[in-house]
């Protein structure tokens, strides 16, 4: 009896203890939102009412609700795409925008709002890369961000990746810990404050859930020209638990979002060049 009691105790001990890691699709994916140019890398806003998206070389940004409906231009500027940022309101997106100016490249941080389209520059044109981000960055995520070229050489946590370009930088939730990739070398994790740097294997585009713990990614497949194939997986960053959440041969998921709720994941679909989504559970 002794031996049944204390069983039944560690059952429901286990039972109370929060499950992280194993992620898992809830649901088929269902077409968002389509467009006679390709689209790619949603960004839901923070009160989980709209989602962002580019095109080809992160050309412009268009914005939808929700559900898909309502899709429309916010800005045709080149490069705004890239690790744009919504404001806390979500009534506006910051956005680094690439400006040719007398033979040049420059670059200009802006925010675009939502309610009139209007454009309001938030700096002078410069040659460095502008970040996006604004309060929400690190130092060293600012780094990866404006800089992933030498960002490497400029961490010293990083030091054994000089050279190599940091690509895909995501910040947890929480501030805590950015993942990110390098080319050749999988993905990473690094505290905010430069130290905990951990391998996380072979995978790409890490997006965070909610608990700043738990992260998406696609492993994808490619011929040397084209993508041929991708999974998409879910992976506690604490205890190294993946699970599958999408592999199927009518999708090639790459760019996922989490939902600010963490009941939605939204990806590209290289496939088709259209935004999908997908419900997820614990």
């Amino acid at each position: 009896m002794k031996k049944h009691y204390f069983l039944v105790l560690a059952l429901a001990a286990m039972a109370s203890v929060p499950a992280f890691g194993q992620v898992r699709a809830a649901s088929e994916p269902v077409k968002l939102l389509e467009s006679p140019v390709g689209l790619m890398a949603p960004v839901w806003s923070p009160d989980g009412s709209k989602i962002a998206v580019t095109t080809d070389n992160y050309t412009g940004i268009l914005v939808a609700d929700a559900d898909g409906s309502n899709l429309r231009m916010l800005t045709g500027d080149a490069g705004t795409g890239y690790k744009m940022v919504w404001s806390a309101d979500s009534r506006s997106i910051n956005a680094r925008a690439k400006v040719s100016e007398n033979g040049r490249i420059l670059n200009q941080l802006r925010t675009y709002s939502l309610a009139d389209r209007s454009m309001r520059a938030l700096g002078p044109k410069v040659r460095a890369n502008a970040v996006a981000a604004s309060v929400e960055a690190t130092g060293i995520y600012s780094k990866m961000v404006s800089d992933p070229a030498t960002a490497a050489a400029e961490i010293p946590a990083l030091a054994s990746f000089a050279g190599r370009t940091v690509i895909n930088p995501a910040l947890s939730p929480d501030g805590s810990t950015i993942a990110f990739q390098i080319p050749g070398r999988g993905m990473w994790t690094i505290a905010a404050d430069g130290s905990n740097l951990r391998s996380l294997g072979q995978g790409s585009h890490p997006a965070w859930l909610p608990d700043s713990r738990t992260i998406v990614y696609t492993v994808v497949e490619d011929n040397g020209q084209n993508f041929t194939g991708s999974t998409l997986m879910s992976l506690d960053t604490a205890t190294g638990a993946r699970a599958t959440v999408l592999s199927s041969r009518s999708f090639i998921p790459m760019t996922p979002a989490v939902s600010p709720d963490g009941t939605k994941v939204a990806f590209e679909n290289a496939a088709d060049a259209a935004i999908y989504t997908i419900n997820i559970e614990n």
